[in-house]
């Protein structure tokens, strides 16, 4: 996990770190130090474990629940309570989209949950015991994937998630276009062209960096499918150990949400509870 996480990370970091001082170069010299330093305390701040409530709020597009949403949900944090998971903070998504994920646990035992959840808990469209699954599976992927100064990671990769976002734009406005998605398929071919005719000039460097950023249009979304694989993996195994499993399968198969047979028989595996110690009455 570790290994994979680096994989992903790194790319991540260093194109922030590289568009953030590219803007902060383009600024006034004053104006651009200004700048750069309040980033890097706001980073250091957000290590340190500062600022953890608006940072989560303002780094999830969420807001903490109000007592309105708290008395809803109150319910399914004692339903998790109960069975040993603790939820420190709610927060909820301020928007709701098709990819919006239902539940995100996160620093310090806080969990983000979407809109959706909370009105359908409220509405008896969701039991408590289901929105109590989906945010103890969340749970389970954050512990699967134990991440380190978490706030502080997202706040610095900011950039880069923006960036994704804008060629994810542009690439969905494109599609129409033909032969673009063979133009992607192809690119591990483009990138072997790139490397042998840099070397065969005799600039062989501009050649091994176009090489090397498509390797990692290759390495980094396999490595992301693991990450995920192994959370979902782990994520489940909490919800069973739980006594959730049937829950959130029941869940999952009335939303329409694709699973594997193998998932499925794993979710709805009865837990073998511990048998409780027999009292032997001594007649005296």
């Amino acid at each position: 996990m570790t290994v994979l996480r680096v994989v992903t990370l790194a790319p991540a970091v260093l194109v922030s770190f590289v568009l953030t001082v590219v803007v902060c170069a383009v600024l006034p010299p004053a104006l651009g130090l200004i700048a750069f330093l309040a980033a890097a305390g706001v980073l250091v701040a957000l290590a340190l474990g500062r600022f953890e409530v608006s940072a989560t709020a303002a780094l999830t597009g969420s807001r903490p629940a109000t007592a309105a949403e708290l008395q809803v949900m109150g319910p399914v944090l004692a339903e998790l309570g109960v069975r040993g998971v603790d939820v420190g903070a709610l927060f909820v998504r301020r928007r709701q989209g098709p990819s919006t994920l239902v539940a995100m646990a996160i620093a310090d035992g806080a969990v983000v949950v979407s809109p959706g959840l909370v009105d359908a808990t409220y509405r008896g469209g969701v039991t408590d015991a289901e929105a109590a699954s989906a945010m103890a599976h969340a749970v389970g992927r954050r512990r699967a994937i134990r991440p380190r100064l978490e706030l502080a990671v997202l706040a610095s990769t900011t950039p880069w998630r923006l960036v994704v976002a804008s060629f994810r734009g542009v690439a969905r406005a494109f599609a129409w276009l033909p032969f673009v998605r063979l133009a992607w398929t192809l690119r591990g071919v483009v990138g072997v062209i790139c490397i042998v005719q840099s070397v065969v000039e005799g600039r062989p460097a501009p050649g091994i960096l176009g090489g090397a950023v498509i390797l990692l249009t290759y390495l980094v979304p396999a490595a992301s499918r693991r990450i995920e694989a192994s959370a979902e993996a782990a994520a489940d195994q909490l919800v069973v150990s739980l006594g959730l499993g049937s829950v959130l399968a029941g869940l999952l198969r009335r939303h329409g949400n694709p699973m594997t047979l193998e998932r499925l028989q794993l979710l709805e595996a009865a837990v073998e509870q511990p048998a409780r110690p027999r009292l032997h009455l001594v007649h005296g």
